[in-house]
């Protein structure tokens, strides 16, 4: 074996990295996995028996539509989790469901009762 090799081997077998969550993320077992599935689905009656809708929408949304919420309009890979897609175009990890309803709405808009009442659950 040769020394690159040797080295590499030897690398490997010394990095061994703590199991750990990342701060703020945590494991859920089944039994919360059930309490949380009949929570969520005892509050979904409710709200669909008022006249409400489910809504799920995504995690990232283009930073253009976040716009004046982001810390830097100008930088808006600053001060959010953000990266570029294929296009090239600013994505952004949204921090409230403010924008994502926004952006649904006007996409919809034709289509949406007008008195468009959601709701919608998670991180």
């Amino acid at each position: 074996m040769d020394t690159t090799a040797e080295q590499t081997a030897a690398e490997t077998e010394a990095f061994r990295p703590e199991a750990r969550n990342p701060r703020g993320f945590a494991d859920k077992r089944a039994r919360d996995l059930r309490a949380e599935r009949h929570i969520v689905r005892a509050v979904s009656e409710v709200y669909e028996a008022w006249g409400f809708e489910a809504l799920d929408t995504g995690a990232f949304e283009y930073a253009d539509a976040l716009g004046k919420f982001l810390p830097d309009a100008d930088r808006p890979n600053e001060g959010v989790f953000a990266l570029q897609d294929d296009d090239e175009q600013w994505m952004a990890l949204r921090y409230d469901l403010t924008a994502p309803l926004a952006r649904f709405a006007a996409q919809n808009w034709e289509t949406l009762a007008k008195t468009f009442s959601r709701y919608a659950y998670g991180p």
